[in-house]
């Protein structure tokens, strides 16, 4: 009897030892599945974040590569406004001063938008004077009289002697050469508390002058000037013609004044910078 029971406990506890182990396995099973469900939804949830994201950016590229395309048609609107204005001002010149060499470019870096012209004409001579302002102002208007000129081209016409108006320089012996720049060289003197500086190329003679009082070097400025001769040229021309320069740059200061003839007119162009000024003869027509 005793023997039975202990059997019977034995075989109880053995079937309460093969429960529990199944509930831990059921468990770990649930636990499995539960991990396999939450891997999966973070799968989901990342994939979905990562279309939008990516929709994000589709988006974004297309609004910038929008915005880059306005800025570049604006910029090209501006430019061909730009060119517009002048060759409209040009084109209202050519009527009021037939027979005048007019430039189409207006030789400027900026401010092209409020370029502005006003001009005299006689019997004698015509004065073109070009300015910028606060805004574009039709040709003559009698407000661009009181803004400073960047740039002012006369012609004289009928000119019985044009060498008393050029002031060409024949190139100087038994003075310092100076090297410009290759084989140009010229030459420099002092007077009157300023130095010059002379060189000739073809049917032009270039001179420099630099004050001495304010320290001022003129070999710097002629280098440019033969660096820009060389790539924009100057007026074709029969006459010994000429360029002088006094150093500095400044606006209404005027300081590249470029002479030359064309028939009987005596062309002159003067410029608050050379390079101004060698961009609007460039266009000279």
């Amino acid at each position: 009897m005793k023997k039975n029971r202990k059997n019977l406990a034995l075989i109880l506890l053995a079937a309460s030892l093969l429960a529990g182990c199944a509930g831990q396995s059921n468990s770990q099973s649930s636990q499995s599945s539960q991990a396999k469900s939450e891997k999966k939804a973070e799968s989901k949830a990342s994939s979905k974040s990562a279309a939008k994201s990516a929709a994000s950016s589709a988006v974004s590229s297309t609004k910038s590569s929008s915005s880059q395309a306005s800025s570049k048609s604006a910029a090209s609107s501006s430019q061909r406004a730009d060119v517009n204005r002048m060759g409209t001002l040009t084109s209202q010149l050519r009527v009021k001063l037939p027979g005048m060499l007019l430039p189409a470019a207006d030789g400027l870096g900026q401010g092209s938008s409020n370029l502005n012209i006003r001009y005299t004409s006689s019997s004698s001579q015509n004065v073109v004077y070009y300015s910028v302002g606060n805004s574009p102002l039709a040709l003559n208007d009698s407000r661009i009289a009181s803004e400073k000129p960047y740039a002012v081209l006369t012609e004289k016409k009928n000119v019985a002697d044009a060498s008393s108006l050029i002031n060409y320089q024949e190139p100087k012996t038994g003075l310092p050469a100076v090297k410009i720049a290759g084989n140009v060289t010229g030459t420099e003197e002092g007077a009157a508390g300023s130095t010059y500086l002379q060189f000739n190329q073809g049917q032009w003679s270039f001179v420099v002058r630099a004050s001495n009082v304010q320290g001022q070097k003129p070999l710097p400025t002629a280098q440019k000037l033969l660096a820009l001769y060389q790539q924009y040229g100057l007026p074709d021309t029969a006459a010994k013609s000429s360029v002088q320069v006094d150093v500095g740059e400044s606006l209404g200061s005027l300081n590249t004044v470029i002479t030359w003839a064309k028939g009987s007119s005596v062309y002159q162009l003067k410029a608050h910078s050379a390079e101004t000024a060698f961009k609007m003869l460039k266009s000279l027509n």
